[in-house]
């Protein structure tokens, strides 16, 4: 199985997750109308519903509540509403971070930094992922939930690469690589890449179908249709 990702110091989380929240407010509150721009990585949602969402899911995180990242976005609030309300609770998020498992933290920033790329790629806004504090962990959880698909499901071990970095999934010796830019892998673990954009990574060994099922694990599904192009 994949080894456990190394823990983060909750103070550093923090300054991640703020930077995400930053960006994903600012870029929402310069559209005239955020009800009315759909997001492609979240079908049925539109900007203001994924501000909804991420507010929803920071009010369970400092409430210590169960939290899932597919909670449906909060309702009844206009977005300049709901983003006055999560900057409010940035004054909770220190103690909340303190006292909460690293598990349940990764999962807090996995599902920010994640919202704020499907945000970027739809608004064309400049994105470098791979730069922001919250990618390295975003990444090793990814990798970690996908193994645990992989060994549920009973499917062969599988190596994972992108530059300079490698993870192997499952029990035994891969029985295939894949090998992708880190981004490239990332979005294709976390439901933002149909499967012929996944079969389009540099697969060695078995083929990439043997596979299929694990890419669907969490909340994640690979989508019908391409929602971004790879290499973005």
């Amino acid at each position: 199985m994949t080894a456990a990702p190394t823990p983060h110091d909750p103070t550093e989380q923090l300054a991640a997750y703020r930077r995400s929240r930053e960006a994903i407010a600012g870029l929402a509150a310069a559209l005239p109308d955020p009800a009315a721009v759909e997001v492609p990585a979240c079908p049925g949602w539109s900007v203001r519903d994924l501000a909804g969402h991420l507010v929803h899911i920071c009010e369970s995180f400092v409430a210590l509540e169960d939290s899932q990242i597919d909670l449906a976005p909060a309702a009844g609030l206009g977005t300049d509403e709901l983003l006055a309300r999560w900057a409010e609770l940035d004054a909770e998020l220190p103690a909340a971070l303190e006292r909460s498992p690293e598990l349940r933290r990764r999962i807090l920033l996995l599902d920010v930094f994640s919202h704020e790329l499907d945000l970027r790629l739809r608004l064309d806004a400049p994105v470098e992922p791979t730069a922001h504090p919250a990618f390295d962990g975003s990444l090793d959880l990814s990798t970690m939930g996908f193994g645990l698909a992989v060994h549920g499901g009973g499917l062969p071990a599988l190596r994972i690469e992108t530059p300079g970095r490698s993870w192997v999934v499952g029990e035994g010796e891969p029985a295939a690589t894949v090998r992708g830019p880190a981004v490239d892998v990332f979005r294709s673990l976390t439901g933002r890449r149909t499967r012929t954009q996944i079969e389009g990574l540099e697969w060695t060994g078995e083929p990439a179908g043997k596979w299929a099922e694990a890419f669907a694990w969490g909340p994640f599904t690979p989508p019908a249709a391409e929602v971004e192009p790879a290499g973005r």
